[in-house]
């Protein structure tokens, strides 16, 4: 099956990579509330297409997010990936500043689902033994950040 782009707007692009499998999403930007949830719809239709139990997410560039997106966040869509199958995640975080603390408490909310979270700091490539296993199994030491 080849690669298919799910959203590819100013502020977020989601895309299935056909090798190594996996769903891959890069933050570009700010989205306003409406798109932030429309984007995170469209992940949960692409892990039940693609019945993705991987997902890597480069959010160093997410601007921040509202309370109540959040909260959206752990009460409906979270639900739904974790129905969809999704077992797995990677994001890579700014290594400083306000996107990188909301992402912290999503990583809380998602372990709190049963999802696997691992979060890396501007590199896919995780140095240790550990982490290099984990990011092997979700696919994330193929995925080029930029």
């Amino acid at each position: 099956m080849d690669d298919q782009i799910y959203l590819d707007e100013r502020y977020l692009s989601i895309r299935w990579r056909s090798v190594p499998q996996i769903l891959y999403a890069e933050w570009k930007g700010y989205a306003t509330s409406a798109e932030f949830r429309a984007a995170l719809l469209k992940r949960v239709q692409a892990i039940r297409e693609h019945h993705v139990v991987g997902y890597v997410s480069d959010a160093r560039k997410a601007k921040v997010f509202v309370t109540e997106d959040l909260q959206w966040v752990s009460e409906v869509w979270l639900p739904q990936v974790v129905k969809a199958g999704l077992k797995r995640m990677a994001m890579v975080t700014a290594d400083q500043g306000l996107g990188k603390a909301i992402i912290e408490d999503v990583a809380k909310e998602m372990d709190n689902h049963g999802l696997s979270m691992r979060k890396f700091n501007s590199s896919l490539r995780p140095r240790s033994g550990r982490r290099a296993a984990w990011a092997a199994r979700v696919g994330a030491h193929r995925v080029s950040v930029g």
